[in-house]
């Protein structure tokens, strides 16, 4: 991807897998304010909850954002599935090792995808 702002730091991984752990709004809420505290990220608004379960029949499950001073999270899961996919923007580095693990360990999932987003020079 062609970096347009070379001078401002900003960071993107996308991680997707399948999990194991009872996701409910309680276990979602506690989950992105400890992924904060674990990635040193100041939350600023949230975590919103939400689930389209009422209004789509495409998706069931439960989402949802936290907004840091540093940029934010979003978290969507398909619960028949038992899959997630979690994007997070950051303009403070990111160490993905932490990440991976922490999500590994909260999610309880073995299988997982990720992409860190690279930019052009």
């Amino acid at each position: 991807m062609k970096n347009l702002k070379p001078e401002i730091l900003r960071e993107r991984l996308i991680i997707e897998g399948f999990y194991e752990a009872c996701i409910d709004e309680k276990f979602l809420k506690n989950f992105l304010l400890k992924m904060s505290d674990t990635l040193r990220l100041k939350p600023i608004a949230g975590p919103f909850i939400f689930s389209p379960d009422k209004f789509s029949e495409l998706h069931h499950g439960i989402g949802g954002f936290l907004a840091w001073a540093e940029s934010g999270v979003a978290f969507y899961s398909w619960s028949e599935h038992k899959f997630f996919t979690l994007d997070i923007y950051s303009c403070k580095p990111l160490n993905v090792n932490t990440v991976l693990g922490y999500v590994k360990r909260e999610l309880k999932c073995e299988t997982l995808e990720w992409q860190k987003i690279t930019y052009e020079q």
